[in-house]
């Protein structure tokens, strides 16, 4: 009888651990509005922080679809059907990289995922 009860105890700490991860990946709040993406973006600035290297990070969306980094880095942007962030970098480092992110807004914070994973967040500016 012990050794049951410790399988049903097993299986309900398996449950919760996998109820949690579960509720984590739902904790995602992305846009699913193309139309609010492109209002969100267009004409603003994003100041945040680039995580993969902890560092700060300006992004300029003009609003005829260009897009400008911190270190000058010129990119077309546009909001794909699935009302991602989509841009390809036409110099700099980065130039001929084309990628679409999610994007989330919440309490005032912006924060770009891809392929899941947060890659920057911060805030929107000059609307």
């Amino acid at each position: 009888m012990k050794l049951k009860l410790g399988n049903t105890g097993r299986a309900l700490v398996a449950a919760l651990a996998l109820s949690a991860t579960a509720g984590g990946a739902l904790a995602q709040n992305f846009i699913t509005s193309k139309a609010e993406v492109e209002q969100m973006l267009s004409g603003a600035t994003f100041i945040g922080v680039y995580l993969r290297t902890e560092s700060a990070y300006t992004l300029k969306f003009g609003t005829d679809g260009t897009l400008t980094d911190t270190t000058g880095a010129k990119a077309r942007w546009w909001v794909d059907d699935q009302a991602r962030y989509c841009r390809e970098w036409l110099d700099g480092k980065l130039k001929g990289n084309t990628g679409c992110m999610n994007v989330e807004f919440e309490d005032g914070q912006v924060a770009l995922y891809s392929e899941g994973k947060k890659v920057v967040e911060g805030v929107l500016t000059g609307k």
